[in-house]
């Protein structure tokens, strides 16, 4: 791929798709604005002139969009008006995605993505319609020129997992992604608001309230139920629709990910670039003995702990064969030792004051708000389950923390991963003897802090001669 190539014409509809997108979210006040004002024929009468000119402008964009590879470079030139060129040297690669969106789907294409170890919060380099062939050529040309098929090492064994479709079921059921959708939700109803204000849409909705408040507990908690449920059932499916068709293959230095069922999703993790291992017990998913199995590595790309996840759901009884198998760089017994007793104090009151607060308040403003108090048994319950969950552990090369906010997280990091190691003592701790113990590792540009508070002196004197 020496000489400059294009790319799909297919690119041109995704090229004309983002800039409306974009245009529509930076004018949204002006069109409000036209609306109100009876302005809405100047604005139909207007359209096709501009739709044209974005037509035009996707297709001289694409015309002028081309990369290629030089000189163990990857290589990418743009823009109309303003000239553009993007060099990445091979040996900044970190991991290259593939995905196959509802449009790349219709034209039988992939999205191409290049993560760099500095490339900040989005891949630095998208090709965004390429021939599976083309990306797959070029893909297998970056990966050998950036070592990650080191000396050729791969293996004719490859060790597959993938995800049953009652297991899907089980994930999707146990996501935490209610909260998500509850929040989404709000902002749909804001830009209603905004959009269409004759409605008066929020006046309905305290309205609304404060019928509820003054009504029935029984209302109350039907309104509540039937929301979480709406929640739930969003969540559900957009679980469903982003880890369907899950397969995961170790091969050699390499694992690749498959996933997605409207957005067919290819990722290569190589080894060498992943820092840690957490293993995630959600609170929903400790009833059923199952886990997820996510990945701290220098990538910067996709939603926020969207390209970390290993395999989504795991018995617990085969976290251990699951390391042994997929990452044995990574794999070591979950044993760990725990905090000392002189240390529970903390983790109770740090859950139960903040809960005292919220109840005395809900109390004096709420009806039925004295119900609140129950609160109280939920942060001493949660305080005592972080306290008992809390431990550590060092294993040869491996160190191993555990804690727990809602959900259980166990981190194992190798030795030569770990950038730093913090050891703090406040005024309290120090009169019981116990220490925080900080372990910082590399993972994009902002990094990755895992913390252990409560750890006595000497315990934690053994795992800083470890580190030493």
């Amino acid at each position: 791929m020496s000489e400059p190539q294009r790319l799909h014409p297919a690119a041109i509809l995704e090229f004309f798709i983002h800039n409306i997108y974009g245009l529509l979210k930076a004018a949204l006040p002006l069109l409000i604005v036209f609306i109100a004002g009876n302005s809405f024929k100047w604005l139909l009468l207007a359209a096709p002139f501009l739709l044209s000119l974005f037509v035009l402008y996707g297709i001289l964009y694409w015309f002028r969009y081309v990369f290629y590879v030089s000189e163990q470079e990857l290589r990418l030139e743009y823009g109309i008006f303003k000239r553009k060129k993007r060099y990445i040297p091979f040996e900044r690669i970190q991991t290259v995605q593939t995905s196959a969106g509802i449009l790349q789907r219709m034209f039988g294409l992939v999205k191409l993505q290049v993560e760099t170890a500095g490339g900040g919060s989005e891949a630095e380099f998208v090709l965004p319609a390429l021939s599976r062939e083309k990306a797959d050529a070029l893909r297998q040309i970056l990966q050998v020129g950036n070592r990650i098929l080191e000396n050729h090492t791969e293996t004719d064994a490859s060790i597959k997992y993938s995800l049953s479709t009652r297991s899907l079921l089980l994930l999707a059921s146990t996501s935490n992604g209610i909260g998500v959708v509850l929040s989404a939700l709000l902002v749909v109803v804001s830009q209603l608001d905004d959009i269409f204000s004759d409605l008066d849409i929020w006046n309905k909705i305290a309205g609304f309230a404060e019928h509820l408040v003054a009504g029935k507990l029984s209302l109350i908690v039907l309104f509540v139920i039937a929301l979480l449920l709406v929640a739930w059932l969003f969540s559900l499916l957009g679980t469903i629709l982003k880890f369907g068709n899950f397969h995961l293959v170790r091969e050699g230095n390499n694992i690749k990910i498959s996933r997605g069922l409207l957005e067919k999703q290819q990722l290569t993790i190589p080894i060498k670039r992943i820092q840690a291992i957490t293993v995630v017990e959600g609170l929903l998913r400790q009833p059923f003995g199952m886990v997820s199995i996510q990945v701290v590595s220098i990538s910067n790309t996709g939603e926020k702990g969207e390209g970390s996840v290993l395999f989504p759901l795991l018995p617990k009884q085969k976290i251990v064969p699951f390391l042994q198998e997929v990452v044995p760089e990574f794999a070591m017994s979950l044993q760990l030792q725990g905090l000392p007793a002189r240390s529970r104090t903390r983790y109770l009151l740090i859950n139960i004051i903040p809960a005292l607060v919220i109840a005395i308040s809900c109390t004096f403003l709420l009806p039925w708000g004295y119900l609140s108090f129950i609160l109280l048994l939920l942060a001493a319950w949660l305080g005592n389950s972080q306290f008992k969950d809390a431990g550590w552990e060092t294993e040869h090369d491996k160190l191993l923390l555990r804690c727990r906010r809602l959900d259980r997280i166990t981190t194992i990091i190798p030795h030569r991963r770990i950038q730093s190691l913090d050891v703090s003592q406040n005024i309290l701790q120090k009169r019981i003897s116990v220490n925080s113990l900080g372990v910082a590792v590399a993972s994009g540009g902002a990094g990755t802090y895992v913390s252990l508070k409560g750890i006595e002196d000497e315990k934690n004197d053994l795992i800083i001669n470890w580190f030493d």
